[in-house]
């Protein structure tokens, strides 16, 4: 051995060569990843650790000890650059810096005694030349529909001596080819040892191509069922005319469907008594699926091996309850997805361990690539999968049997990351069984069924789906004992209910039960005490429960498996709370209940779809606001960015604007045809040049680009009433006097009104005013739907008073103290001149201050009585800008 190795090592190997049995050829170490040098500078991590991954999507090469019966290990990883490439785990992972041949060792400790060292010559190689798309690992592009795009990743550069390439998604393996449908494409460039690879992705989006449509979910299961689904939709609700935001030339979008099941008319090769599993492509069409045992393509046909692999039959099993799980295994740089790992559970060991399946092979149908490799030395009966919160991970889970440990791996980009959690009861009794795992539609809880000590149990636990950690469980005791045993759990969609099935063995005489369980009284003990029976049978035994179909919105039924029927029933509204009636279930008898074709086991496959998406999409607008005398904003959306685009609008009023956002203000109500006329044009080799030059490119505009395509779309917009306010630009109140003035905004083309105003926020269409200041009012029309169009005034309140001046038409001058004198009230005046006259024309009495009084005399005399006349004449005092206000008439006096 080397004698740079650290002193643990060194411990280890003295032992070694003192005391070890002898060396068994039959215990071996895996070696896997792509065994290529990693980044400039392998990134060795503490010992345990995950090794981080280069940003250059390097893979460290794996090591897994398959020895059951090791409890120490010491690895050489036989890096001579590297002083410290030693591991001390089951499972270490190690990035070579330098291509070449290592010779790895491994000494195990079994039973306390040191092994002889095993050793494994490895060569690692160098990746190629990395492939590019426009000068980029990951790029984007969009042409006009119709061409063709010759996709070379290495176009004007050299291609790297012995390279040979694989595309995604149907496998051709030449250096270019070409591309006619929008969509992502990656290709994978080898070395020539075929050991190493870098990939290159670009998506490819063809201008206004129509998107593609997956196929609809079906399940596989039991011996050759088909469970098929009908999507029951309800006619799309057109945009009400009255919204003030909506989309225009496009299709009113689709109401969430409901699913319901149909009659399947075929069989399919699954023959399985309890697990399967199967994976949907994010477009929705089945890519593979498997029992375990056998792994078949979308056509039903076995899946090929790649050599070295001589068949693709895994080694696990389907008598499990969830004996198999596919999940996409994520890649830098690819395609979503063109590797997935299917764990499956080993038919002998019961160990967990994974198999890989490259949809690019044979066609685009997919081969098996790699085959059984372990993942943990421990038993298990069931593994189960879900996203992280991101959807960029998935988390799987199995759990240890006899114990309460669950095994959660995460599985991302940067390879598998595992650890453990010790949580809820041991299932450590000869008599212990377990049900199955399931995730709610959210995957924020798990229910997990088992029977321990005579019991039924059923454990809920939050699930952390950042970390994919789990909380304390929430366990109730079902309050049935065993047998029957508990199997089959599912989740409502509103996750407050839980349905569970107990089963029995009809040839035994016991009953099998579905019961639901309300998870809002929170408490155990009152959970079981409040469960209601949904169904129970002696003549059936009850399997699994599943919601269907598993991806996609919509409103979806729970499915429970029956063992041998060709018939099985379902709950139609799980979120209810009650018994059969209430929830809707079907059972299965005189023939009714969802017709599988073939017959059901007891277990349902686990589903299984990546991200999804859809590719393309057609030409569409949006509006913002609909209100007359009101700016409607109109916008273009799904244009082929980044190409050059020109629109035209004919707002249908007679005006028209330019601009793939543009303004209108419609000045009246109705309704008006929108037409859109939008030009695509594309890059040329002269446009390109051209952009180059800033000022150049503004000036030339489109040009020198190429006409991609015009397009003429007409849709309707209808243009609300807005109301008509009309206040006056002032007015004046008389504080002094205590006065009000009373606002009246005389609204015209109203619809169901509100008002609004800042004074005291009053909602009458009048108030009564006696503040100065601006004092404003909205006026809303209140539609059918609750939008709205409003409009605002105001008016400006200032202080003024009008003048008051009152002349008597009569007053005694007899001098007993009652109306003796001729008294001019007034207020608000200036400039005062009163002239009271004879018959003759003559003055007997004249004032320029309304407080000096008559007291009917002239020259000292009082006069006759008989009527007089009067001239008075007075300004405002707070409008002196008015004329003089001149007011004539009669006064009598009488003695």
């Amino acid at each position: 051995m080397k004698g740079r190795i650290g002193n643990i090592f060194r411990s280890f190997l003295l032992i070694a060569t003192c005391i070890y049995t002898s060396f068994d050829s039959v215990a071996q170490f895996y070696v896997g990843g792509k065994l290529c040098v990693g980044s400039a500078a392998p990134i060795t991590p503490p010992v345990g650790s995950t090794p981080v991954a280069s940003t250059d999507c390097n893979e460290p090469t794996i090591f897994f000890d398959e020895n059951k019966a090791t409890t120490a290990w010491a690895w050489d990883f036989g890096d001579p650059t590297i002083v410290t490439d030693v591991a001390f785990v089951r499972n270490p992972k190690y990035f070579y810096s330098k291509p070449g041949q290592y010779t790895v060792t491994l000494i195990r400790i079994i039973a306390g005694v040191v092994q002889a060292p095993e050793t494994r010559v490895i060569t690692i190689g160098s990746p190629p030349e990395k492939p590019l798309f426009f000068g980029k690992s990951k790029a984007d592009t969009t042409i006009c529909d119709g061409k063709t795009l010759k996709l070379d990743p290495y176009r004007l550069r050299a291609t790297p001596p012995g390279a040979t390439f694989l595309w995604f998604p149907t496998g051709q393996t030449t250096q270019t080819i070409d591309v006619t449908k929008t969509g992502c494409y990656s290709v994978e460039v080898f070395d020539a040892s075929g050991g190493c690879s870098r990939i290159a992705q670009i998506n490819v989006k063809f201008c206004m191509q129509e998107a593609n449509s997956g196929g609809t979910e079906k399940w596989f299961f039991g011996d050759g069922a088909t469970l098929d689904f009908q999507a029951v939709t309800t006619p799309p609700t057109p945009r009400d005319p009255l919204d003030p935001t909506g989309g225009l030339f496009k299709k009113p979008d689709d109401t969430d469907p409901v699913f319901v099941p149909k009659p399947a008319t075929q069989s399919n090769p699954i023959r399985s008594p309890e697990g399967a599993a199967m994976v949907y492509d994010p477009s929705g069409s089945l890519l593979f699926y498997t029992d375990g045992i056998d792994i078949y393509d979308k056509d039903n046909t076995p899946l090929t091996a790649i050599p070295p692999l001589t068949d693709s039959k895994l080694g696990g099993t389907n008598t499990s309850t969830q004996s198999s799980v596919i999940i996409p295994k994520g890649s830098c740089n690819e395609c979503p997805h063109h590797l997935y790992y299917v764990y499956t559970i080993n038919e002998l060991t019961g160990l967990l361990s994974y198999s890989v399946v490259d949809v690019r092979r044979n066609g685009g149908k997919g081969a098996v690539v790699e085959k059984n490799v372990p993942v943990n030395l421990q038993t298990t009966q069931r593994v189960a999968a879900i996203k992280n919160d991101k959807e960029t991970a998935f988390f799987v889970y199995s759990h240890d049997a006899g114990t309460n440990t669950f095994r959660i791996l995460k599985v991302d980009s940067t390879g598998t990351t595992e650890f453990t959690q010790n949580l809820g009861l041991v299932h450590s009794d000869a008599t212990s069984q377990e049900g199955y795992m399931r995730f709610s539609a959210t995957g924020t809880k798990m229910a997990i069924a088992v029977t321990v000590n005579g019991k039924n149990y059923v454990e809920v636990y939050e699930v952390n789906k950042e970390t994919g950690r789990l909380g304390t469980p929430l366990t109730i005791d079902i309050g049935v004992a065993a047998p029957p045993n508990i199997y089959g759990v599912e989740f409502s969609d509103d996750e407050q209910k839980l349905y569970v099935t107990l089963r029995g063995d009809p040839t035994k005489g016991e009953t099998s039960y579905l019961y639901q369980l309300n998870l809002n009284l929170k408490k155990p003990d009152e959970i079981a005490k409040q469960k209601k029976e949904i169904d129970k049978s002696k003549s059936y035994a009850f399997g699994a429960l599943q919601s269907g179909p598993v991806n996609g919105p919509g409103l979806k039924f729970i499915y429970m498996a029956i063992n041998g029927s060709q018939f099985i029933p379902y709950i139609q509204y799980p979120n209810e709370i009650g018994g059969a009636a209430i929830v809707g279930y079907q059972p299965i008898n005189a023939g009714f209940g969802a017709d599988v074709f073939g017959n059901s086991g007891l277990g349902f496959p686990n589903i299984t779809q990546a991200k999804q998406k859809q590719d393309g999409g057609g030409l569409s607008a949006k509006y913002t606001g609909n209100c007359q005398n009101q700016p409607t904003e109109f916008e273009t959306e799904g244009i082929c960015s980044p190409m050059k685009a020109e629109a035209v609008w004919d707002f249908g009023d007679g005006e028209t604007g330019t601009g793939l956002k543009t303004s209108h203000t419609y000045t009246k109500t109705g309704t008006y045809k929108v037409k859109l006329t939008l030009t695509v044009y594309s890059e040329t080799d002269a446009s390109k040049t051209a952009s180059r030059a800033p000022i150049l490119d503004k000036l030339l505009g489109n040009t020198l680009k190429e006409k991609c395509k015009e397009f003429v779309v007409v849709d309707e917009i209808y243009i609300k009433p807005t109301p008509v306010v009309n206040l006056p630009d002032e007015a004046f109140v008389c504080i002094i006097d205590n006065q009000k003035i009373t606002l009246d905004p005389k609204p015209q083309q109203i619809y169901n009104p509100t008002y609004l105003w800042n004074y005291n926020n009053q909602t009458t269409p009048t108030i009564l005013a006696d503040v100065t200041g601006n004092i404003t009012v909205k006026v809303t029309n209140v539609f059918a739907n609750k939008s709205t169009c409003a409009t605002s005034d105001k008016i400006e309140i200032k202080e003024g008073c009008e003048p008051r001046l009152f002349v008597p038409e009569i007053f005694t001058a007899n001098k007993d103290g009652i109306n003796d004198i001729l008294q001019i009230p007034n207020a608000h005046i200036t400039d005062f001149d009163l002239r009271i006259y004879n018959r003759w024309g003559e003055i007997i009495f004249e004032s320029d201050d309304p407080e000096k009084i008559w007291d009917g005399s002239y020259n000292g005399r009082v006069i006759a009585p008989m009527m007089y006349a009067f001239v008075v004449s007075y300004k405002s005092r707070d409008f002196p800008e008015r004329e003089k206000i001149t007011r004539r008439g009669g006064i009598f006096l009488v003695n």
